[in-house]
């Protein structure tokens, strides 16, 4: 056990302590306070929970309309023991704010034994999971890890199907200036019902349809813009986790001359569920050599799941959608990890840097003296 896992169960169950008593008191204590207009031995609604961390530095609003949870008896084709389901969740912080219309948690009793899942013990459903970060400078933790955990799977991870995978790169153009707007009227109905583009495939990124680019004015700004879309993602970790993508479209917006950036993503049908390792698939386990093995392995997977509980659980979010108000191409994490990648892949490979480097400035140039000219017999003078 880890001595991390351990200052944050401690952590959580101190909170939990102020919550408790700050709703028992109705008052705030150690700057936590939980507030419910409604409580049964079944449900909770109307929960509303303030706090703040790190002294006073992070300050954040957890809002929920209802809570809902119920045991049931684990059945053979339906092994679940306990159900929560919260609706309506809203978190606001100093940082970034989350929202979504609907989470649900099911716990398994013994999900290999009745072949429900290849080892979580718990099934996480979202519906319609919505996130705002404020600066990429200010990434909230979990936000952060995210990140790492998909990059470094689309990088190193095995690409068993895409469908469609596209991108586009546009620069300059992008910013509404005087000259563009039109000087007579314009139709208001126009403007809302947009003309549709030339091209009747709906898996085109936004901007991939706009060929028409004319030469740079002096008015256009210094940005970039670059779009990315795939459907029908399917990738292997290597780690024994699945991630799959029925559809995504992602943006990412530079100006140098405003000194701002953006970046958006909207992703659907989203799973990372874990599936059985190639020595696990050679052949299936009897169900009494599974039942000694479950329950021989349950102190092992209690460990796991209070050191990683992402370990434990199969995640399922129906649509994701990932805002950055404020965005840095240093923050992009495709661009540490990529970077980092090439390097390590120079370093195995015995490449020097500083000849590659020097290489490419000198192509870029032209400072390499040219190559020899052969002359051909029928080039040479006559005498």
């Amino acid at each position: 056990m880890s001595d991390s896992s351990l200052v944050f169960a401690s952590r959580l169950c101190l909170f939990a302590c102020l919550a408790f008593w700050s709703y028992v008191l109705n008052r705030p204590l150690g700057g936590q306070r939980l507030r419910i207009k409604r409580l049964s031995t079944s449900a909770a609604h109307g929960i509303r929970y303030e706090g703040t961390l790190y002294s006073k530095s992070y300050s954040f609003t957890f809002n929920a309309s209802s809570i809902t949870w119920r045991l049931h008896l684990p059945q053979r084709d339906d092994p679940r023991w306990f159900t929560a389901t919260v609706n309506d969740i809203l978190y606001t912080s100093s940082t970034g704010d989350i929202s979504t219309s609907k989470l649900e948690i099911i716990l398994w009793f013994f999900p290999v034994l009745f072949r429900f899942t290849s080892g979580p013990w718990a099934n996480v459903t979202i519906d319609g999971l919505r996130i705002r970060v404020h600066k990429s400078t200010a990434t909230p933790y979990w936000i952060q890890r995210l990140r790492e955990n998909l990059v470094g799977t689309f990088l190193t991870g095995e690409f068993l199907r895409a469908d469609v995978f596209r991108t586009a790169v546009r620069f300059a153009g992008l910013s509404e200036h005087e000259e563009d707007k039109p000087a007579a009227y314009t139709d208001p109905k126009a403007k809302l019902a947009p003309e549709e583009p030339p091209s009747a495939d709906d898996d085109e990124p936004c901007g991939c349809y706009e060929n028409k680019t004319g030469p740079l004015r002096a008015v256009d700004d210094d940005e970039l813009r670059f779009s990315v879309l795939a459907r029908g993602v399917h990738i292997n970790n290597k780690e024994g986790r699945m991630y799959t993508f029925s559809r995504i479209d992602s943006q990412m917006r530079r100006n140098w001359a405003k000194d701002r950036g953006s970046f958006a993503m909207v992703a659907e049908e989203c799973r990372w569920v874990h599936v059985h390792f190639p020595f696990e698939r050679v052949a299936p386990r009897a169900w009494w050599t599974q039942l000694v093995s479950s329950l021989w392995h349950f102190p092992i997977d209690l460990m796991r799941t209070f050191n990683d509980p992402a370990s434990s659980t199969n995640l399922y979010v129906t649509c994701l959608d990932v805002t950055f108000d404020s965005f840095r191409l240093r923050d992009a994490e495709l661009v540490r990890q990529g970077l980092a990648l090439i390097r390590e892949k120079a370093i195995t490979s015995n490449i020097d840097w500083s000849d590659v480097f020097f290489d490419a400035l000198l192509d870029a140039f032209a400072t390499r003296p040219a190559p020899p000219v052969r002359l051909h017999k029928s080039d040479k003078p006559h005498e």
